[in-house]
């Protein structure tokens, strides 16, 4: 047998051992956490990449059997390589109809996905400054579902689809340093410091959260991101300074498990796509999750 190939792409590796990981990724637990609850590590990377929908998936079913992109922050310990902690926050579209649309009653589930998109922005992009309107135009939806007034106008799912990839696209490359990149320039993803080492954060990563019915999962017991920011998710860690957003309501917030009732939780699987409907996802790249569905799929009310 000729080698032939092999010799001339040298770039190309053939399959084998060393490129698999023997053992799954290790997820945060209670016990990483500082004495103040929260959690200290660091934004891994920012990445768009498609996934297509069975015909039965809940909550996007105008996107059954279409391709449609997923943005996710990879959050890491910083623990050594081969015991650094994971944890994944995907971000996939909203359906255009007539509860969606400005004003609609499911109006909340575009604002939320919005909210999460402007936080990290904020945190790791921004830096206290305001968007510039080129920013802004390549953060706005390109299409318009509704008219002057008020009244659902319907768009193909697929130019729905278009638009929440271009609009995700752009948030990773203001992350990763590659929007407006010139040529012959290097990406820096702004995550990381002049060094090229990742920017330390605090992430406030919960298991359970309490409300008039008692405790409920908001990953399905896992630690996770609550549905909503509120007053934030990540904060950038400053030496012997506590954070000054970020903080456990230990009345309502818990990062242990919690007996929950009976009710479906925050993070609810569908098929095919595992943890889709909930607002964070299990520490595995190749699932996804949503904080677009997971109120609806979950039956519960909008704070907004």
């Amino acid at each position: 047998m000729s080698n032939s190939n092999v010799t001339e792409n040298k770039s190309v590796r053939r399959r084998g051992i060393a490129s698999v990981s023997a053992t799954s990724q290790l997820k945060f637990h209670e016990r990483d956490a500082a004495p103040n609850g929260l959690f200290i590590g660091h934004l891994e990377e920012v990445t768009v990449d498609w996934r297509t929908l069975s015909d039965d998936t809940k909550g996007l079913q105008s996107f059954a059997g279409l391709a449609i992109p997923r943005l996710t922050f990879h959050f890491a310990s910083n623990h050594a390589k081969s015991e650094r902690r994971h944890y994944y926050h995907t971000i996939l579209p909203v359906e255009s109809n007539i509860d969606t649309i400005e004003g609609g009653t499911k109006e909340w589930q575009v604002k939320n996905l919005f909210r999460w998109c402007k936080h990290f922005l904020e945190v790791f992009y921004l830096k206290g400054r305001d968007f510039t309107e080129e920013e802004i135009d390549a953060l706005e939806l390109p299409f318009i579902d509704f008219d002057e007034n008020g009244e659902y106008v319907a768009v193909e799912p697929e130019d729905v689809i278009n638009g929440y990839k271009i609009v995700f696209e752009n948030v990773a490359a203001m992350l990763n340093g590659t929007f407006n990149l010139k040529d012959g320039e290097t990406a820096k993803p702004c995550y990381f410091n002049a060094n090229g080492t990742p920017i330390n954060v605090w992430v406030k990563l919960i298991r359970a959260k309490k409300g008039k019915k008692g405790w409920t999962n908001v990953n399905g017991g896992e630690l996770g991101f609550d549905p909503f920011i509120g007053e934030g998710v990540i904060e950038i860690q400053k030496t012997n300074t506590p954070p000054t957003r970020l903080f456990i309501d230990l009345s309502k917030e818990s990062t242990t498990p919690k007996e929950v009732d009976k009710a479906p939780n925050v993070g609810v699987s569908m098929p095919g796509m595992p943890g889709m409907a909930g607002v964070t996802i299990p520490s595995n790249p190749l699932t996804g999750g949503s904080e677009n569905a997971a109120f609806a799929a979950a039956g519960e009310q909008s704070p907004f």
